[in-house]
């Protein structure tokens, strides 16, 4: 498969199995842009007119982004932190620190909160649309939940990314991740996007009226 193809096939995933359950996004907040964000591009042929909001601590042309880009990472709390960068990944920065022989550069950023976000006038219009939350935050993804005890009741699908074998002992336990999503009211849909030697793959998360067990590839998912 050529690059440009795995660049997208989150995207493709996504679109997929949101057209399997006839739904669609009105609205895409994403934890964690990237540098590389192809997704945005197969999901705006896919559900046109859907609205991109991106938080990205890592230094990003806007004009990069094809949605409204915020210059900051998300958390659970407000604050100042370290984006530890690695030297030829820099999609694989984390707020939390690598092993000692990962060679990597340290970035003062602004950290902000999703129930923040949720309270500013200028984005009361997120209560009415359909609401796709994508989380690829390399190891914060359980602080960004903790950080959205508000928002999350507004959010209809969940996409996030799961690495079993992290390369930090700080990142986040995935079934951490799996049992907050479920306690607030999720089903594990589908899975998809695997990278088996870091035991990595993106997870879908739909809310019960959504789920459908007919195309449910996860035994322990139940309604």
């Amino acid at each position: 498969m050529c690059a440009s193809k795995l660049l997208r096939r989150s995207g493709v995933a996504v679109g997929l199995v949101a057209e399997m359950l006839n739904w669609r996004a009105d609205v895409v907040v994403q934890a964690g842009v990237g540098q590389r964000h192809q997704e945005v591009d197969v999901l705006t042929e896919e559900w046109p007119g859907v609205r991109f909001i991106g938080f990205e601590p890592y230094p990003l042309d806007p004009k990069e982004y094809n949605g409204q880009l915020y210059p900051s990472a998300l958390g659970c709390e407000i604050g100042h932190k370290t984006l530890h960068v690695k030297k030829r990944h820099k999609d694989g920065a984390s707020l939390h620190p690598f092993d000692a022989d990962v060679t990597t550069k340290e970035i003062p950023i602004d950290v902000t909160t999703l129930d923040w976000f949720i309270r500013q006038t200028d984005n009361y219009f997120l209560l009415r649309k359909r609401l796709l939350l994508w989380l690829d935050c390399e190891g914060s993804e359980l602080d960004v939940l903790r950080g959205a005890k508000e928002f999350i009741e507004y959010v209809n699908v969940v996409n996030v990314e799961i690495t079993a074998k992290p390369p930090s002992p700080k990142w986040n336990d995935p079934l951490a991740v799996h049992y907050w999503l479920v306690e607030h009211g999720f089903i594990r849909q589908w899975i998809h996007t695997q990278n088996i030697a870091s035991g990595q793959f993106d997870a879908i998360y739909v809310r019960p009226y959504l789920f459908k067990p007919e195309y449910c590839c996860d035994p322990w998912s139940k309604v």
